[in-house]
């Protein structure tokens, strides 16, 4: 006699494989219409230079398109071949079932959230484009490279020419109006 639990588990197996394979039919479709835009696009005859660049791109793009495809397709395949062996929705990484959520988000996901970002912070680093510790904080202005605020009053302004090199060859005037004032409000 089948369980609740059972049957349950049955109908979602059977919805998530329908999902799956209604997906792998969209992704077959798709490549097969990127193949066809492609030969299309290689039997025109292009004409001056521009044409011709126009063409190279555009099968550039088809290329990088129909291989995003299928390596889709291998994704769905894989996922469509743990649902046969029974461990499709288990994940790869530490056995725990994958949430329906992220199933249906991504259905041929071999790994739950927490392993993938795992995988995915050990795997990327300076070659793919990421960053690797010390480099992978914030970087922020230094502080005497901070823009400083114009002095608003004439007392102010003293202040500034006092308290820096801002007298210069020309006099205070001049080298005020060359730099500008290296005065900062003091802070406690």
């Amino acid at each position: 006699m089948k369980t609740a639990a059972t049957t349950a588990d049955s109908n979602r197996d059977q919805k998530l494989r329908t999902m799956l394979t209604a997906l792998r039919d969209e992704t077959y479709e798709r490549v097969r219409e990127l193949r066809h835009e492609q030969d299309e696009d290689a039997e025109q005859d292009p004409g001056d230079e521009m044409d011709r660049a126009r063409a190279t791109t555009d099968t550039e793009t088809h290329a990088s398109l129909i291989a995003r495809e299928e390596e889709r397709l291998r994704f769905i395949d894989e996922a469509l071949g743990r649902m046969e062996q029974g461990r499709y929705g288990s994940c790869a990484g530490c056995r725990e079932p994958i949430p329906l959520g992220r199933l249906q988000a991504v259905p041929f996901a071999a790994y739950c959230i927490e392993c993938q970002q795992k995988r995915h912070r050990e795997t990327h680093g300076w070659s793919d484009g990421g960053t690797i510790q010390p480099y992978d904080q914030q970087w922020t202005l230094p502080e005497e490279m901070e823009e400083r605020p114009e002095p608003t009053s004439a007392s102010e302004e003293v202040v500034a020419m006092t308290s820096g090199s801002v007298f210069a060859e020309g006099g205070p005037t001049e080298a005020r109006s060359r730099a500008k004032p290296k005065a900062r409000p003091h802070k406690k």
